[in-house]
């Protein structure tokens, strides 16, 4: 019997640590993408007609906004 058998934490059925999924072979969190898509999601008024875009930061007016969100 190796180290590998007696290792609990990797036989159980969902390897993980404080709610993180581990890796079973290096023990390591998993990372998983939580927002999909790219493009922007959002606009912030700036108060004299524009607008600042959510995430990519660009200024634009609001027939631009329209059509980046309209996506």
């Amino acid at each position: 019997m190796n180290k590998r058998d007696r290792d609990l934490l990797r036989n159980q059925a969902v390897c993980a640590v404080f709610g993180h999924e581990l890796d079973r072979a290096t023990l390591t969190p998993t990372c998983k993408p939580i927002a999909a898509g790219a493009g922007d999601y959002g606009a912030d008024p700036i108060g004299d007609g524009t607008f600042r875009m959510v995430p990519s930061g660009d200024v634009v007016d609001f027939e631009e906004r329209n059509r980046r969100l309209a996506r």
